[in-house]
């Protein structure tokens, strides 16, 4: 292993217990707040808080990894390690990229409708299509259980070279770095232009004005997320292409950056928390009321 190697997978001993911490504490409060009788009604409040669980188990699961990496320990030196490495770490964050898409299409589908969202119909149906994203993303994922297999010569977790694996390789990576982002993009922004379509006197029909807002602001904790997740995700996903389809790439200089991106890609699952209370009134609203603060002044601004 080169110096350069070496020298970024010893800052993840540093960093790795703090990703941890961040993780579990931000997520956690996400969960807590989504789950308020202020948020919990909309549909797309069940997305946020099934992102949450992924979020967790996702930095649950690397964060140690990455910090035994640092003492030159990896889980996946060895056969099963090998396969369950990978499929597990791209299987969780394909699925909690499949939840923001859902968010994203329940807010499109909500800037089309005049009734308020909410009710049981719609958030059992929102339940049954997290379990179904969930189970059929797992089932997409299978294949990676065969595509790295455990080199006892050089004793290293390698990346078969066939053709079909090749087209897996593909068809995951246009999936989550080409139609994700594209689909991210066009529901924000179909979404914008009906909400800038509404006349006044439309949105005067809705039936609750709390109930809009409440609308309105998880739909601008969403844009911001989307947008940062871009941010975030996009560069590890281009390296992890380039290493995919030409392995002339996979040299000591790129791996390194890659292992750094990979971190960089880390912070997007606690992140989250930080936007939320950025964009959203009523989070940070919700937030403070958790922790006792200021329940006179709510109750006087309740219809602000």
């Amino acid at each position: 292993m080169s110096d350069i190697i070496t020298q970024v997978l010893r800052t993840n001993i540093y960093i790795q217990p703090i990703y941890l911490f961040l993780s579990l504490v931000t997520n956690t409060l996400n969960m807590r707040i989504l789950c308020s009788r202020a948020l919990r009604s909309s549909p797309c409040t069940h997305y946020f808080v099934a992102y949450a669980v992924f979020s967790i188990i996702y930095n649950g699961i690397l964060c140690p990894t990455q910090f035994l990496r640092g003492f030159s320990i990896n889980w996946a030196n060895n056969y099963i390690g090998c396969k369950t490495h990978s499929y597990i770490l791209f299987l969780i964050p394909f699925q909690a990229n499949l939840m923001i898409i859902l968010a994203s299409f329940d807010r499109y589908c909500s800037s089309l409708k005049l009734s308020r969202l909410g009710s049981k119909i719609k958030i059992r149906k929102t339940r049954t299509l997290i379990v179904i994203g969930t189970i059929g993303s797992a089932v997409y994922m299978l294949p990676m259980l065969t595509t790295y297999n455990w080199n006892e010569i050089d004793k290293k977790c390698l990346l078969y070279s066939s053709a079909l694996v090749r087209i897996y390789i593909f068809s995951q990576i246009f999936l989550y770095y080409i139609v994700t982002p594209i689909l991210m993009t066009v529901f924000g922004l179909l979404t914008i232009n009906k909400i800038r379509k509404r006349s006044p006197s439309i949105l005067a029909l809705k039936t609750s004005m709390r109930g809009r807002r409440t609308q309105g602001q998880l739909t601008r904790m969403l844009f911001l997320q989307i947008i940062i997740h871009l941010i975030l995700v996009l560069p590890f996903g281009i390296t992890y292409t380039m290493n995919s389809f030409r392995p002339s790439t996979n040299t000591p200089s790129i791996i390194a950056l890659r292992l750094v991106f990979v971190t960089w890609q880390q912070s997007d699952y606690f992140v989250t928390f930080f936007l939320y209370i950025l964009s959203g009134h009523i989070y940070r609203r919700e937030l403070l009321r958790i922790f006792g603060f200021n329940k006179t002044q709510y109750k006087s601004s309740r219809d602000l």
